[in-house]
């Protein structure tokens, strides 16, 4: 009896213990993180965080997933096939607007008119000499500006009628810009660093800046509600492993560019060059600047509705957990 007593006070003592430190465990374990990003430079801060890996150090098992298109991949992720992305703030507002759900953003870039990270560039024999001469010609811009066109035309004077628009991937830009499909194109980095001035001409450096929205907000890196209620501890790891890519980019800039050339081999020789948004974390988003580029895009129909920005960003404390 006393043997068997024993027994049932060793085994109860053993499933205690598991009960006790199996949530701790599981909390412990890597986690399978899809990340949505697409060819553009505001990609940096995940690939940055792939390639010197931070994710992993962070028990991140990170899987980079690209698009072309930043609305579809901002579907994927509330349908649950990606987890965390980065995409266009407009991306952000028109499925708050047309769908109701919102992206909780942690990282935002900014777009600097003195730092030039998009252009309006034309061949030299083009006839495109200043941004408002591409009425009547033909202009190509890739999905990440193409809710920005509107916005742009409207303050150049011109009708949407009255231009010969086009969008492409934004992986085929360049060889439609170089095989002369177009009068003009709109570029993102690392586009625009390998560009051969003796070919081309800039028409308007910072075009986003300047004809949308001053300070501009690039891009924004954020996660479907659903997924620190997956990952308790989800939210923590990746804002460490985010910051601490971010600060690769701020104070080792040259580092972050070498990044770039591994992933778009064609900028490898002139990645250098590139110039980078201004990354900004959850503390530091310019919300005033978000909250004025959803009114400019409700004012040109863009957005179908008000959006009210403050419920885009998650309370601070998901991610002390």
């Amino acid at each position: 009896m006393t043997k068997l007593l024993n027994i049932l006070i060793v085994l109860l003592a053993a499933v205690l213990v598991y009960v006790i430190l199996y949530p701790q465990i599981q909390q412990n374990r890597p986690i399978e993180v899809r990340f949505a990003c697409d060819s553009t430079v505001t990609s940096l801060p995940i690939l940055v965080g792939i390639d010197e890996s931070l994710f992993v150090k962070n028990r991140i098992k990170p899987t980079l997933v690209f698009y072309s298109d930043p609305d579809q991949a901002l579907a994927d992720l509330f349908a649950g096939k990606v987890d965390v992305g980065i995409f266009t703030w407009s991306a952000v507002f028109k499925r708050i607007a047309t769908k109701n759900e919102t992206l909780k953003v942690f990282m935002s870039e900014d777009f600097r008119q003195s730092l030039p990270v998009d252009a309006i560039v034309a061949p030299l024999k083009s006839h495109v000499k200043t941004a408002s001469d591409i009425r009547g010609k033909r202009f190509i811009y890739p999905p990440q500006v193409r809710d920005y066109i509107p916005v742009m035309l409207t303050n150049l004077g011109i009708n949407s009628e009255e231009v010969k628009l086009a969008e492409v991937p934004f992986s085929s830009l360049l060889q439609k810009l170089e095989a002369g499909n177009c009068d003009a194109a709109w570029v993102i980095e690392p586009q625009l660093c390998p560009l051969d001035t003796t070919q081309y001409r800039i028409i308007q450096y910072s075009a986003l800046p300047r004809f949308v929205a001053q300070p501009f907000p690039g891009a924004a890196m954020g996660f479907a509600p659903r997924f620190p209620q997956t990952y308790r501890q989800g939210p923590k790891r990746l804002k460490i492993a985010t910051d601490a890519a971010m600060a690769i980019v701020e104070n080792k800039s040259d580092v972050a560019k070498q990044v770039l050339g591994k992933y778009f081999p064609y900028c490898t020789k002139s990645c250098g060059f590139c110039r980078l948004p201004e990354l900004q974390r959850s503390t530091e988003i310019n919300k005033p600047a978000v909250a004025a580029l959803a009114s400019r895009l409700r004012l040109t129909g863009v957005v179908t509705s008000d959006i009210n920005t403050q419920g885009i960003f998650p309370d601070p404390q998901i991610f002390t957990r």
